[in-house]
């Protein structure tokens, strides 16, 4: 008798961006989040791309989760120990296109791109085309010129829009010059409860009731000294079950 994993989504905390009007920004490199050498080098994962490296890509189904649930990710400084099944970006600020938003590929089957590119002649056995532990996965002109190219803004957005993504998609954003009005965002990832994001939510719940950063993020532990936050008892149900608690 089998049974039936709950589907409640689990806690993963992220980021709110709030970039003033007139502000230059850099914007964000291109690149995707899933992993780094652990796409190649862990047994979930190995399996989770089997279809990239036994000779049968056209079979590869990125929607297909199996085994991303439940395997280890190389710890680094950006990372994201839980499963993401779409990557969340919701504007809190009206934002034109051209004002650092969004880009992306819109393609999730690109990882098989990716993940064979160090494979073809003209990478030096040495290199994995700049992918390492401790950064996110890059994609860059040199190795990855089609996909560069590739790379398309959102429409213009309202407050209150939302946009999702594959995990596995390539992403950016866009660099500004005097930003016109405020530029900003929430990050919402959907991090379903299964094995992986289960084990997040537990270092999740710890890191909330000391006030300390979550293991994820950098260690700045803004709410350690803050009075009034929220304490576990002001959670409803949804939250409760999102850090693990019921």
């Amino acid at each position: 008798m089998s049974v039936a994993q709950p589907l409640w989504p689990s806690a993963r905390p992220d980021r709110i961006r709030r970039r003033p009007p007139g502000r230059d920004s850099s914007g964000l490199g291109t690149h995707c989040d899933p992993g780094t050498l652990d796409l190649w080098m862990t047994e979930e994962y190995q399996k989770a791309f089997r279809r990239l490296f036994d000779g049968t890509a056209e079979q590869y189904d990125p929607w297909d989760a199996a085994h991303r649930t439940t395997g280890p990710q190389y710890p680094g400084s950006t990372m994201c120990s839980a499963f993401r099944t779409f990557q969340g970006w919701t504007a809190l600020s009206d934002m034109d296109n051209d004002q650092g938003v969004l880009h992306t590929v819109p393609i999730p089957e690109i990882m098989a791109y990716l993940l064979l590119r160090p494979l073809l002649p003209d990478v030096p056995e040495d290199s994995m085309c700049g992918v390492t532990v401790n950064q996110v996965f890059p994609v860059t002109k040199r190795w990855h010129p089609p996909l560069y190219r590739a790379l398309t803004p959102i429409p213009d957005i309202k407050a209150g829009d939302s946009v999702w993504w594959h995990c596995d998609m390539i992403h950016s954003v866009a660099p500004v010059t005097d930003q016109n009005g405020w530029g900003n965002v929430m990050y919402i990832p959907a991090a379903p409860w299964c094995p992986r994001n289960a084990r997040y939510a537990a270092d999740v719940r710890e890191a909330f009731v000391t006030g300390f950063s979550p293991s994820d993020f950098p260690a700045e532990h803004h709410e350690r000294n803050w009075t009034g936050r929220f304490t576990l008892d002001d959670f409803n149900e949804t939250g409760r079950r999102g850090m693990g608690l019921d």
